[in-house]
């Protein structure tokens, strides 16, 4: 309830002269058309004892009062907030762990231990001989399988890295190839072993292995028995190594985000 007395025009004008913090609401009421004043004012008799007092209140027409229907509304609008703010968080974190994976295919990690790189692979080479079979069992205990060329570089890189270290060189080693009876292919993918099925591998076994050859000074395949014990080479399973990485990489933006 406020007890005062409505101003002039003139005394709003003295007021307005005097730039207060009330400036700015004074010259709107002088200026802005009245409709968009719709207070409406309650004037009211209170007998005290032998006086009477009049009491003037201003009662605003079109102020409204915050419903149910207001505040689930607003609720419902911070939900949705909320979700998407979660799914924008979640976007992100995908889009960290490809960029991880694929940033750590341009800066090749380390191999495990008793693996050697070569090339974009890893490789482990045994040093004592095993059949076929013995060196496939022992090459999957470790994380990998018989070694494939699937690529003439991969190929490559391997007997450079070979004839490059004394311990290797001159050894003969087995690979993953096989053959059941049509042509050679490589046991763990099943491709074939060489992409022209007109070329022939020379030897009578059913068991690749890279043999050296002493007066070439070369490496080649060559069909050998399966029981017959060579060193073996032992290729790190590419999904392995793949699967581990965004394992690590997802521990790590879990933790972050934690």
């Amino acid at each position: 309830i406020i007890l005062f007395a409505v101003p002039s025009s003139a005394n709003l004008t003295a007021i307005m002269v005097n730039h207060g913090p009330w400036t700015e609401i004074l010259e709107n009421w002088i200026t802005l058309p009245r409709h968009q004043f719709n207070n409406s004012r309650v004037i009211r008799a209170m007998k005290i004892d032998d006086k009477i007092l009049t009491v003037s209140k201003i009662s605003p027409s079109n102020k409204r009062d915050v419903s149910e229907t207001d505040l689930y509304l607003l609720s419902m609008i911070y939900k949705i907030f909320k979700k998407i703010q979660k799914k924008k968080n979640q976007f992100n974190n995908f889009n960290s762990l490809i960029y991880s994976f694929i940033m750590s295919s341009f800066f090749l990690e380390p191999c495990p231990t008793n693996y050697t790189r070569m090339g974009q692979n890893c490789y482990h080479f045994s040093n004592r001989d095993f059949d076929w079979k013995s060196s496939g069992s022992l090459c999957r205990g470790m994380g990998g399988h018989l070694v494939e060329f699937n690529t003439v570089e991969e190929n490559q890189d391997v007997i450079a890295g070979i004839m490059s270290n004394s311990k290797f060189k001159g050894n003969n080693f087995w690979t993953g190839g096989l053959n059941p009876g049509l042509l050679w292919i490589w046991a763990n993918s099943a491709r074939p072993v060489q992409q022209d099925t007109k070329q022939t591998v020379i030897g009578d076994g059913r068991c690749l292995k890279l043999t050296f050859n002493a007066s070439s000074k070369l490496y080649s395949y060559r069909g050998e028995d399966c029981s017959s014990r060579q060193k073996y080479i032992c290729e790190l399973t590419i999904e392995d190594e793949s699967a581990n990485r965004i394992e690590r990489t997802a521990r790590l933006l879990i933790d972050k985000s934690d």
